[in-house]
């Protein structure tokens, strides 16, 4: 059975993108978090998990302000 976002789950997906270079927070009462990912983090690599985890089932994501540097690492 999958972790249908348990705060556990919220907190691993937090670790496995800080060490990516984000920050963020949980937000428990909508079984969610936010990131906070600045210039300097490894974007390809935070677009490639976050495309992957999505396609795994493992969350979904949406973006909200976007620089053009981030635009870029889309395929």
């Amino acid at each position: 059975m999958k972790d249908v976002g348990s705060t556990a789950a919220r907190h691993g997906v937090l670790e496995t993108f800080r060490r990516l270079g984000t920050t963020g927070e949980r937000i428990d009462h909508f079984r969610m978090v936010a990131l906070d990912v600045p210039p300097d983090a490894e974007l390809q690599r935070i677009r490639t998990l976050w495309e992957h985890g999505e396609v795994k089932g493992r969350w979904h994501w949406v973006e909200g302000c976007v620089t053009a540097v981030w635009e870029a690492t889309a395929r």
